[in-house]
């Protein structure tokens, strides 16, 4: 059995409807990472009497979108490094994970991550193939959590056949 053939099961995909819900948890988690990043640089600034508000507000002011999108790649690249899944993904139940099953690596993240910047990334799921192209150029996949559970446990199951067990 090749785990390519077992991975790209349709049934292990995440829908649309899952990663667009995904995508806007992602975008509200965002702009309260900002919120908090704004109300701790305020409180640091007051503690040790920096004029780093100014700064900070200058920031978010003149670059508001360079922010929110530093703030959303970061989101992407370090969530998707460390556990696999932004917040949106684990609300939904969902995981990034290689073809063969596995949770990615550094290099594929940061591939998946930097093509995101790709203009009109977020409407190439509308094309024939029906995955985006961070997916596709980082080979990798967002698959239902629990459906890959269930499945890897069974493809466990099926790879002790014929192994002498042990008591």
């Amino acid at each position: 059995m090749s785990d390519r053939i077992y991975i790209l099961d349709k049934k292990l995909l995440a829908s649309d409807r899952k990663r667009f819900e995904s995508g806007i948890i992602d975008f509200i988690f965002v702009f309260i990472s900002i919120f908090v990043s704004g109300f701790i640089i305020v409180i640091t600034g007051n503690i040790f009497n920096w004029d780093i508000f100014s700064v900070w507000d200058r920031f978010i002011t003149d670059s508001t979108y360079l922010a929110f999108f530093t703030f959303l790649m970061l989101n992407y690249f370090f969530m998707e490094c460390f556990f696999g899944a932004t917040m949106g993904k684990f609300a939904t139940g969902i995981v990034v994970i290689t073809e063969n099953g596995t949770k990615p690596n550094f290099v594929k993240i940061l591939v998946r991550t930097l093509c995101r910047l790709i203009p009109f990334d977020v409407f190439s799921f509308l094309g024939k193939s029906g995955g985006f192209w961070h997916d596709s150029i980082s080979k990798t996949h967002v698959v239902v959590r629990r459906e890959l559970e269930k499945d890897m446990e069974i493809f466990y199951q099926i790879d002790l056949i014929g192994e002498k067990e042990v008591v």
